[in-house]
C-alpha cells in the first residue's frame, strides 16, 4: 500500500493514480507508514518539515529515507529519535549542511549514508538521454509524450 502527501496533487492526479497511491495528510502518512521516502524541494515551507514532533509520530519500526534535500529533516531531532529507539533507521544521501560536519549519524549502525550523486552516474545520464529521445520520437510521430512534469502532456500540433 502506497500512501502519499502532496498539497498540490489530488487523488485523481495521474502521478497518484499511476502509483496506485492514497493521498493523506502528512501526519497521517507519517503515523501509518513503514518506510517514509522524502521527495520534496527545499523551500521555506519544507525546511524542517520532518521535525522532532513529526519524528515522534513514526512507528518505532519505521525507516526514513531522504534523498531530496537535507534541511527538510531536522538532523538533531533525527539523531535523538534514532538513539532513543523511536525510529528503526535512516538512509540519507543529503544532509542539513553540505559537506556534512562530524555527526553522531556517522557512527550509528542503523544509518546508511551515501553521497548525493543524483543523476550523475553514467547509467543515469544514459537513461535520461534515452528517455528524452524516446519522447521526442513519440511526439514527432503524433503520439503523446510519456515522461513529462509540471506542464500539459506534449503532443505534436495538428497539421
Amino acid at each position: 500500500r502506497v500512501l502519499g502527501y502532496d498539497p498540490y496533487l489530488r487523488q485523481h492526479s495521474p502521478a497518484v493514480t499511476e502509483a496506485s497511491a492514497i493521498l493523506l495528510e502528512l501526519d497521517d502518512v507519517l503515523r501509518n507508514s513503514d518506510f517514509i521516502s522524502i521527495h520534496l524541494p527545499l523551500t521555506a515551507e519544507t525546511r524542517g518539515l520532518i521535525n522532532r514532533r513529526r519524528l515522534r509520530m513514526l512507528k518505532p519500526t519505521a525507516l526514513l529515507i531522504n534523498t531530496a534535500r537535507g534541511a527538510i529533516v531536522d538532523e538533531a531531532a533525527l539523531v535523538a529519535a534514532l538513539r532513543d529507539g523511536r525510529l528503526a533507521g535512516a538512509a540519507l544521501d543529503v544532509r542539513e549542511q553540505e559537506p556534512p560536519p562530524s555527526s553522531p549519524l556517522h557512527e550509528m549502525a542503523n544509518v546508511v549514508l551515501t553521497p548525493h550523486i543524483a543523476s550523475w552516474t553514467r547509467e543515469a545520464q544514459e537513461r535520461v538521454v534515452r528517455t528524452v529521445a524516446e519522447d521526442v520520437d513519440r511526439v514527432l510521430r503524433g503520439e503523446a509524450a510519456r515522461c513529462y512534469y509540471n506542464f500539459p502532456r506534449p503532443r505534436r500540433p495538428a497539421a
